[in-house]
């Protein structure tokens, strides 16, 4: 058994909007992270002592945020693209170990800098849109 993963393994795909949807790996990424927000509903009352929070309760979204290095790619110029279209689009997060979460994704923010000395760079947030689905890896 493996006793930890690579970063490098953990990518963003994202789908090409077909009838039968394929995914290719944004391009450039150095980081993705990942985060599931469950939001619980405290239903906390005098007489516990303690807090209770209500199962089930809240909004649960997925965030999800890159860092990479603006490349040439159809997969990055797609992304720009659904910044500036403000629709969701489809995504795949695949990781090292070969879970996958899929679902609906909104650009929130994209941006780019470069500096005179090094190369352009972006990062971006995305936020779900919808019902992820989750497969574990092997």
């Amino acid at each position: 058994m493996a006793e930890g993963f690579k970063g490098r393994a953990f990518v963003l795909k994202r789908g090409d909007g077909g009838t039968v949807e394929s995914f290719v790996t944004v391009g450039g990424v150095r980081t993705t992270n990942m985060t599931i927000n469950n939001n619980p509903v405290d239903v906390s009352d005098n007489a516990s002592g303690w807090q209770k929070m209500l199962a089930d309760g809240g909004i649960q979204s997925i965030e999800v945020s890159l860092d990479g290095i603006v490349k040439n790619s159809a997969s990055f110029e797609g992304l720009l693209q659904d910044a500036f279209d403000r629709v969701p689009v489809s995504v795949q997060l695949e990781a090292g170990n070969g879970d996958v979460y899929q679902g609906a994704v909104v650009i929130a923010s994209l941006q780019r800098s470069g500096a005179h000395d090094g190369a352009e760079t972006f990062s971006s947030t995305l936020q779900s849109d919808g019902a992820f689905t989750f497969t574990p890896g092997a």
